[in-house]
């Protein structure tokens, strides 16, 4: 494997999603490591289908980029890991983590945050888990209003436990725990775990131990459920054809992408510091989606970026420059293309520094007017080229 940033080491990427490519050991581990130190971590449990979805969603994407680690739940994470010539050792069921810790962190708090259709209720919950030593308190959220749960909220940090399972599905789970684990301070550990307490509790039950080992879960699992029909072939066909796509892509095509150069009313240029990269200022930029023009693009790329209302952008003119490169290899890997080429556009920003809030973007960590002429100082070093041939045209 090439040499790769530190965060993404021992991990493999699946469709942009990076996984731990580790045993139930060392999750283990680094749970009860938490909970001794007192700090809060949260850990994801991404299957095929949820990696599915997460590559159609960058919202999703992200809050599993900035997991403290990702389980590899489902074997077919090892399939889609190897047409994308990753490497995917261990595969570690968010049930068989749930099961260890309900039987073995004795005298831990735990609570428990299902959904008013979940299979498995209090009651069941109650049968299974009161014959071990762990303090549990459950509660329940609108399927319908998942994130309406400011009670829920209250009755965990009055129980202060240090573990949370939070049991909603994909991609509410994962982005419930990204909005309020910051307001359950004392809780050591977050972890989305979607119906694996339906196994505990023995409301479903789990293939044979032989079907598992060699993959055929989904098929065991079909047999019981036949309405998850559609579900099993989106994490059995539907994910693996878009690793090969995804494969395809990295060897062959770049992404279509839109540079946005906004000047105010006082002559001033926008650069924004890129919240995923050290001390790295850029122009706002970003890909264009299907359907969508270019024009389009940036626009939508610009407002979402630093957080405006689009009737405050309006094109100027196209630059008549592009850039087209190669990303890094594990870059390649997140984003699903060789490199990208990318288009500029002048944009007027009619509004005042008031309509400007960039506070829940994901890319975007300060924002900066500066001079024509500091411009290109002002960018990060390996963007300062291409910068001088853009500033030519303003």
């Amino acid at each position: 494997m090439e040499n790769r940033p530190h965060k993404f080491k021992d991990k493999a990427i699946v469709l942009g999603v990076p996984i731990d490519n580790q045993p139930i050991v060392f999750f283990i581990k680094k749970i009860q490591d938490a909970i001794l130190r007192k700090k809060q971590i949260k850990i994801y449990t991404p299957n095929p289908e949820i990696c599915l979805k997460a590559e159609g969603d960058g919202g999703f994407k992200h809050v599993l980029e900035t997991a403290d680690y990702n389980l590899p739940d489902g074997f077919g994470l090892k399939l889609g890991a190897k047409i994308l010539d990753e490497n995917l050792d261990y595969r570690v069921c968010g049930s068989d983590l749930v099961k260890y810790i309900i039987e073995k962190f004795n005298n831990q708090q735990v609570y428990i945050v299902l959904r008013s259709d979940s299979l498995t209720k209090e009651a069941d919950l109650k049968k299974t888990i009161d014959d071990y030593r762990i303090f549990y308190r459950v509660g329940t959220v609108d399927k319908d209003r998942p994130f309406d749960c400011d009670k829920i909220l209250n009755e965990i940090n009055d129980f202060k436990p240090q573990i949370v399972f939070v049991c909603l599905g994909a991609p509410e789970q994962e982005m419930w725990i990204d909005k309020y684990s910051r307001f359950l301070p004392d809780v050591n550990v977050a972890i989305g775990v979607g119906g694996s307490f339906d196994f505990l509790t023995g409301k479903i039950k789990r293939a044979p131990k032989v079907m598992r080992e060699n993959g055929l879960e989904w098929a065991y699992r079909l047999y019981q459920e036949p309405k998850r029909l559609i579900r099993i072939k989106h994490a059995v066909a539907d994910f693996l054809l878009k690793c090969h796509e995804w494969k395809r892509r990295i060897k062959n095509e770049y992404r279509e992408n839109v540079v946005g150069v906004v000047v105010n009313k006082k002559g001033e240029y926008l650069v924004q510091k890129n919240m995923r990269l050290k001390d790295h200022w850029q122009f706002p930029q970003g890909g264009v989606d299907k359907g969508e023009t270019q024009e389009e693009a940036v626009i939508r790329e610009v407002g979402e970026e630093i957080g405006t209302d689009e009737q405050f952008l309006k094109i100027i003119k196209k630059i008549p420059e592009n850039h087209v490169y190669d990303w890094y290899p594990y870059a390649q890997k997140l984003k699903g293309y060789k490199g990208q080429k990318q288009n500029v556009f002048l944009l007027e920003f009619s509004g005042r520094n008031s309509d400007i809030d960039h506070s829940d973007s994901y890319e975007v960590e300060e924002i900066k007017w500066v001079a024509k002429d500091d411009i290109v100082r002002s960018l990060h070093p390996i963007r300062r080229e291409f910068g001088e041939k853009i500033v030519k045209h303003l």
